[in-house]
């Protein structure tokens, strides 16, 4: 099973928000050696004043050797309007796409929220396979969410009920921050595991605050347990290993490149 190392643009969206901004951060990202992307938070393409069409950036990435191997994509525009979103998808050469968390009506702090989303996404995720794309939920902190004490987590509901056709993108980053142990996570999802999304957790020194606080890292530079999360997400079945860092300290591109040389090394 071969990997591959992709960077989620949502890492370097401060830098995406023209065509020219966007074509300048593909070509860092490709110089760092990431040969695969995942689309997100591109306002060149879809801010209030985009300039860069879909079937323009996929020209963008086609020329500058990146293949797009997942998207983010806002879950009620999937279920509404399925048919324009794999329009979408496909123009950019899109086979998996994920729901980064759940909005609108389905309030992501209610238990109930999660068994109507694997209710609904029945329907979508046929439709999504017809065309070749396959479909995910991507967690934060608050799937961890118990709903009383010592009872299932939003997340349990998903994958228990979710099925096998619902892939768990799963952050490590914020599994760690809610408390669970990412290696255990994926001895859970064996075989729903295809893409993961990695960062890294350092602790940074109070600043104004009483107490210690956790912040994101590149790969390799924090506190995770990298050692028995990579072979455990293996064998889970991941072949996608997507950095994102949602801030940083420094230059983002810098981070990026930490990552990938630390993961290249090991995936």
């Amino acid at each position: 099973m071969r990997s591959h190392i992709a960077a989620q643009l949502y890492s370097v969206r401060e830098f995406t928000s023209n065509r020219r901004e966007f074509e300048a951060s593909l070509r860092k990202i490709k110089a760092i050696g990431y040969d695969t992307v995942q689309f997100s938070a591109i306002a060149a393409v879809e801010g209030d004043d985009a300039d860069t069409p879909p079937r323009m950036a996929r020209a963008l990435m086609d020329d500058i050797g990146l293949e797009c191997i997942g998207a983010h994509r806002r879950w009620l525009a999937l279920r509404d309007d399925t048919d324009r979103e794999i329009e979408f998808l496909e123009t950019i050469g899109c086979g998996f796409v994920a729901v980064p968390m759940l909005q609108d009506e389905y309030d992501p702090y209610e238990a109930d929220s999660y068994s109507r989303f694997v209710d609904d996404s029945a329907a979508v995720i046929e439709k999504l396979k017809s065309h070749g794309i396959s479909f995910g939920y991507h967690n934060h902190a608050h799937e961890f969410i118990r709903s009383e004490p010592g009872g299932p987590t939003y997340l349990d509901t998903l994958i228990e009920r979710g099925g096998t056709e619902l892939l768990m993108e799963v952050d490590v980053y914020w599994a760690a921050f809610a408390g669970v142990n990412p290696a255990a996570l994926f001895g859970r999802i064996h075989g729903r595991s295809t893409y993961v999304h990695v960062k890294d957790m350092e602790i940074l020194p109070p600043e104004g605050g009483s107490r210690a606080a956790p912040f994101y890292a590149a790969v390799g530079e924090g506190n995770l347990d990298w050692d028995s999360i990579i072979p455990a997400a293996q064998a889970a079945g991941t072949e996608y290993w997507i950095v994102e860092q949602d801030a940083a300290r420094r230059d983002i591109f810098d981070c990026m490149r930490s990552s990938y040389e630390f993961l290249a090394e090991r995936v």
